[in-house]
């Protein structure tokens, strides 16, 4: 299940940086873009030499060129924006499919968590929501808990957390970073054996009685890939969450295409002509 998924997220962005690098070529005027920046290049530096000449005339004449010359490159920026566009709707359709198809989400479960004093909830409407649930199974490692608060017409809030089942250290101890307003969340102790009872608590600032919040847990499996080498200056080399994974192959991919292409395009420019 693991391999496979895997695989199929790097042949995606493997698709999706050859179309995304297709979209740019037949949509993009590169020539037009390259002779538009020739033109601003030439204008600038004749700009500045009549400035050191003192040649009023001829900076006046110059500043008259630039501002025919901005209209093309308005239409130059405009031009890459549509292909942009289009390049963007893939990559949300294929992220957003990424996701749905995510066998590593298909197992977790949810658990509503309460502030009424019943159950595991100790006191009512002290701001203190809490959960509770029996862990079972053979999926021992770090369990990841994704806590969401949510009030009426607002964003939710979220916190993570994890656990630690029948084993002596995690794998490793990411967690998802918070968002939104403030929710402290923690459970009873870090570490579980077989059939004991976890014990879940968040703490929101917003009124109690117009909150819900529940707590996901990702049943001991989740997505991860260990890359060979660090990825420098950010010093990360296991890779958490599928579209990361993809964003990643399809960046790796994408500069490789453009170094490719740059070669192939270089000895065109440099042919010369044959006069005739």
């Amino acid at each position: 299940m693991f391999e496979w998924f895997t695989l199929l997220v790097a042949v995606l962005a493997a698709l999706y940086a050859g179309v995304a690098r297709f979209i740019q070529n037949k949509l993009i005027n590169r020539q037009e873009m390259q002779d538009v920046q020739n033109e601003s290049k030439r204008l600038s530096a004749d700009y500045e030499k009549a400035k050191k000449e003192n040649d009023k005339k001829k900076m006046d004449q110059v500043m008259k060129e630039q501002l025919e010359v901005l209209p093309k490159m308005n239409k130059v920026m405009l031009g890459q924006f549509k292909p942009m566009i289009i390049i963007l709707v893939i990559f949300f359709a294929l992220t957003y499919f990424v996701g749905f198809v995510d066998p590593f989400v298909k197992d977790d479960f949810v658990v509503t968590m309460h502030d009424d004093g019943k159950g595991c909830d100790k006191v009512s409407g002290d701001g203190i929501f809490s959960g509770c649930f029996n862990i079972n199974g053979t999926n021992y490692g770090k369990w990841s808990i994704l806590f969401n608060g949510k009030k009426s017409g607002m964003e939710p809030d979220s916190n993570s957390s994890y656990i630690i089942y029948n084993v002596d250290k995690p794998a490793d101890t990411f967690i998802e970073a918070a968002k939104g307003e403030p929710l402290i969340v923690s459970t009873d102790k870090k570490t579980y054996m077989p059939g004991e009872e976890v014990k879940l608590y968040a703490q929101s600032d917003r009124n109690p009685d117009d909150t819900e919040v529940s707590a996901t847990l990702d049943n001991g499996t989740a997505f991860y890939v260990d890359l060979p080498l660090s990825i420098p200056i950010i010093n990360v080399q296991r890779i958490h969450q599928p579209y990361w994974w993809f964003i990643l192959i399809s960046l790796i991919l994408n500069l490789i295409l453009s170094a490719v292409m740059g070669k192939m395009q270089k000895p065109a420019a440099t042919v010369p002509k044959v006069m005739e």
